[in-house]
């Protein structure tokens, strides 16, 4: 993780539409703070609104404001659903910009979640210990995460129980990944009370005699070599659902042994067409040509009407030199933080498919696969949000798999938690800024004299009319 290149924040940077909301612009350093003598003024502009000068942000209105106790509040109503960005100037020099994203009622109650419903561990083909792979995900900002091993519901048990009791922040969605005998369509569960591959491993016979019965429903149109596999992909769906879970149809295009693609583009049309999958694993698992064929075949799908929800999966096997984690995943808008409600977003298409370069952290960018309502957002989020947020999830990370170990205590994994939630309520405006203390306030004034009463010629920046520092 490289150092962040703000020191000013804004709260919150989320807010409701068309509603007037009292701004907080903040220093994140000591040495920031605003001076409460200064001139400042404000600019607001919004990025989606119908301005015909190209040049708009050189004619902003700028509204004079002042500062009081080295921050600066302001109270202002954000217009429709849609980016806006927020210049700080002292005098004609701009110090800083900050982003602001407004939302209508709904989207504003939901709670924006990164997640993963496609991985490995030791347990099957993986290769990292359930426990420690779940601090991995914490530690790139995942709030949630299946692990879905091959034909393998019960790993996911021994990550409850070696943070029982512990507020890591990371939602454990139950899952496996079924791979039905004969056929090679693999559907990810997740979410489900109970394993479905346990009933053709540990009963053969009434799963051989239920799908006997299944090959009988068959719809008269499904081409006859597909017929098979049809069924025992209605059997896989079926029995997902009968218990609680959300079946996903994952990586069409991905090659074993590099050889054909797992499912050809006519039987992954008819699969995805059949109405039996509650979502589709957009991208993740495959090699980019894949995630390309992907994308063009639910682009081609949803022209002929197909409405199905997405998610980006890594389908992680290892973390070392992956191009898939944490590269490939599933930013949702759920109405709470729990399984039933993560679950719940998924199936009513409140969900995104993000895949992201692998370049430098700086200028990472990503394609963002959704509803435009919900991609929008999720751009938004993954730009200004998500890149602050893995800061504070790395420490929680790092001192899970430190606890699995036996290495930290509890509390240090409680404490680094708590600092990440901290952050976040207040970025969305459900806690108060952060700003200094009086203490803080004081110690700054003083060291402040101290560089007044320096030399001029040294660079400061706290001299000059070109000066960053206000």
């Amino acid at each position: 993780m490289l150092p962040t290149k703000e020191i000013y924040s804004i709260y919150p940077s989320v807010v409701p539409a068309n509603k007037e909301v009292e701004m907080t612009i903040a220093p994140l350093e000591r040495a920031f703070a605003l001076f409460d003598d200064a001139e400042y003024s404000i600019a607001v502009a919004s990025i989606n609104s119908d301005e015909l000068n190209d040049y708009y942000t050189s004619a902003l209105k700028l509204e004079p404001c002042k500062a009081q106790n080295g921050v600066i509040r302001f109270t202002y109503r954000f217009e429709g659903e849609q980016e806006h960005f927020v210049a700080l100037y002292k005098g004609e020099n701009a110090v800083c910009r900050f982003y602001v994203y407004s939302l209508y009622e709904d989207l504003y109650a939901t709670i924006p979640i990164k997640a993963d419903f496609h991985s490995h561990s030791y347990r099957s083909d993986g290769q990292r210990d359930p426990a420690a792979l779940a601090g991995f995900y914490r530690e790139q900002g995942y709030d949630c995460f299946a692990l879905t091993d091959h034909n393998r519901y019960y790993p996911g048990g021994e990550i409850d129980e070696v943070y029982a009791g512990v507020d890591t922040g990371l939602l454990r969605v139950r899952g496996e990944e079924l791979h039905t005998p004969t056929s090679p369509v693999h559907i990810v569960h997740v979410g489900g009370d109970r394993s479905v591959c346990d009933r053709y491993f540990k009963t053969p016979e009434k799963y051989n005699a239920e799908i006997a019965e299944y090959e009988k429903k068959v719809p008269a149109n499904i081409p006859e070599k597909y017929a098979y596999r049809y069924a025992r992909a209605m059997w896989a769906t079926d029995k997902i659902h009968e218990a609680g879970g959300l079946a996903i149809f994952p990586h069409p295009y991905w090659r074993p042994k590099n050889l054909v693609y797992n499912e050809c583009d006519e039987f992954a049309s008819i699969l995805l067409k059949s109405g039996m999958f509650d979502a589709y694993e957009l991208v993740g698992g495959m090699e980019q040509i894949g995630i390309n064929r992907s994308v063009n075949l639910w682009s081609e799908l949803r022209a002929e009407g197909l409405d199905i929800s997405v998610v980006g999966s890594s389908d992680v096997h290892k973390i070392e030199n992956s191009i898939y984690f944490p590269f490939c995943f599933t930013v949702l808008f759920s109405k709470a933080d729990s399984e039933e409600a993560v679950l719940e977003a998924i199936k009513s298409g409140k969900s995104v498919a993000i895949e992201a370069n692998g370049s430098d952290e700086y200028a990472r960018q990503f394609r963002v696969y959704g509803k435009l309502r919900y991609a929008s957002y999720a751009q938004f989020l993954l730009t200004h949000f998500f890149p602050k947020y893995e800061r504070y999830c790395e420490g929680v990370g790092v001192s899970m798999r430190a606890y699995a170990m036996g290495d930290a205590p509890r509390e240090l994994v409680e404490l680094n938690q708590a600092l990440a939630q901290k952050f976040r309520m207040r970025y969305f405006g459900r806690e108060e800024a952060l700003c200094p203390s009086a203490e803080i306030l004081s110690f700054e004034n003083k060291w402040r004299e101290v560089q007044l009463e320096g030399p001029q010629n040294k660079g400061s920046n706290i001299y000059g009319p070109q000066n960053r520092q206000i």
